[in-house]
């Protein structure tokens, strides 16, 4: 990182040379594929994600729709750049863009993205995920005319093999916390015998309605591989916004925004996320 300068990481140019593979543009994507889900596989994550507050849909993408990503990602690492940098590249946004018919299914027909999101590079036996944590401390599910509405949504996908070893995601199931006598107010109060690991194969889908605890787990010598994962938040388009700007998942923002999101991540996560001392 030292040898790389302020004014370059604020260079689009700098970006597109450090990761040639991928794009950086200001293109729509209406022409990106969709990306296929089975629907018993629709089915049976809907049980677990009204019933217990995640989803869990293995093997979505294919290893051609991830290597380029990973490879990127790994390229950020060794110039020790935060991942979060992965969101400049359109290739990015359009792997989730891909992923809007499970989107609709939960959240309506329209839906948008909220500016939230992360990338991790999780070192074999040096490093851990996020502690236990809520991606929001309100509802993520209201009643509408008897009915119910999911609010927002948080999509995870591992673009390695997620392990016990290798800090996999783990969840605290709603079914479990609705058992305790009081609501949790501090990770501290999870019942370890409650928390579920949820391993993954890399190109997988995980996602959770934001007011789950969820976490990533610690690193072990034990691990064979880095885990790489990408996360993003979205919300129910008919809903007042939770967090502005609002973004059109068919329209990203153009590189310049993305840049200046990306900055705000920092500031954002600055609590809860391992950035070099630069950032």
């Amino acid at each position: 990182m030292d040898h790389i300068t302020k004014d370059q990481l604020k260079s689009i140019s700098f970006w597109r040379d450090l990761n040639p593979q991928l794009t950086i543009s200001s293109d729509p994507l209406n022409a990106i594929p969709l990306q296929t889900i089975n629907g018993t596989l629709l089915s049976n994550v809907s049980d677990s994600l009204w019933q217990d507050g995640y989803l869990n849909c293995q093997g979505i993408f294919a290893e051609q729709d991830i290597h380029l990503l990973r490879q990127a990602m790994e390229r950020l690492h060794s110039n020790d750049l935060p991942q979060a940098f992965i969101y400049l590249y359109d290739e990015t946004w359009e792997l989730f863009f891909r992923l809007r018919s499970l989107l609709q299914n939960f959240l309506g027909e329209n839906y948008n993205v909220l500016p939230h999101f992360w990338a991790w590079y999780i070192e074999p036996g040096k490093a851990k995920g996020w502690p236990p944590h809520r991606d929001s401390a309100d509802q993520s599910v209201i009643k509408l005319y008897g009915q119910e509405m999911l609010v927002s949504l948080s999509l995870w996908i591992p673009l390695t093999d997620a392990t016990p070893e290798n800090g996999c995601m783990s969840v605290l199931p709603l079914s479990c916390e609705q058992d305790y006598d009081t609501p949790i107010s501090d990770p501290s109060q999870i019942a370890l015998q409650d928390i579920l690991c949820l391993p993954a194969k890399a190109g997988s889908v995980l996602g959770w309605r934001q007011d789950l605890y969820h976490w990533g787990g610690r690193s072990h010598l034990s691990a064979k591989t880095p885990r790489l994962s990408l996360s993003l938040e979205f919300q129910n388009a008919a809903l007042d916004p939770l967090c502005n700007p609002l973004l059109d998942p068919k329209h990203p923002p153009i590189p310049e925004e993305r840049l200046n999101l990306i900055f705000e991540q920092f500031e954002k996560y600055k609590h809860i996320a391992d950035l070099p001392e630069s950032f």
